[in-house]
């Protein structure tokens, strides 16, 4: 797949397979990690333990429902799972700096894109990261003083998915010549 074509294809991937993403797949996604623009560090940790996993859907889902507009909205929707079922969760964390949230969004945004090359949906997810509280930094195996800024929702897509709005495609390019 093309750069061009990966960056068409990629969308927000609101429903996946139970099936875990083979080994090769992952570790092709995982080696694009550190070939992103960034100026300072940051710390990849994979989960796929379906016991966690669950236990951080759970929590994030908790956490919605107790909030108020968007969120509760959408934890309130039949069926609604804040990981949307997905087998792999990359959780991107950081120190904090004043290039934090940009080193993780450029580290997973070269994911997310070799992902979609792979073939693999990927979602880019917030939510759950509110949850990643302290009780949490033990069981991530994070360095000192990083905390959990982001995270990547991966797995093969299913038919079935939480439906979003249609993005509007703003009008905000301006040309200086």
């Amino acid at each position: 797949m093309e750069t061009f074509d990966a960056i068409e294809k990629r969308s927000s991937i609101r429903g996946y397979k139970d099936e875990q993403i083979s080994d090769d797949e992952l570790q092709k996604v995982l080696s694009v990690a550190n070939k992103a623009p960034n100026a300072g560090p940051y710390y990849v940790t994979v989960i796929q333990d379906k016991d966690l996993l669950k236990e951080i859907n759970d929590k994030t889902k908790e956490m919605m429902l107790a909030s108020e507009g968007f969120m509760k909205e959408r934890a309130s929707m039949e069926g609604y799972e804040p990981l949307y079922g997905a087998p792999t969760v990359i959780v991107l964390s950081a120190p904090e700096t004043p290039f934090t949230q940009i080193n993780v969004a450029c580290s997973a945004t070269t994911m997310i894109l070799a992902a979609t090359d792979l073939g693999l949906g990927t979602c880019y997810a917030i939510s759950p990261i509110q949850t990643l509280t302290e009780s949490y930094l033990d069981k991530l195996e994070l360095p000192e003083g990083f905390k959990p800024v982001s995270a990547i929702l991966m797995g093969y897509e299913a038919d079935v998915q939480i439906e979003s709005p249609e993005r509007e495609v703003p009008d905000n390019i301006n040309y200086i010549k």
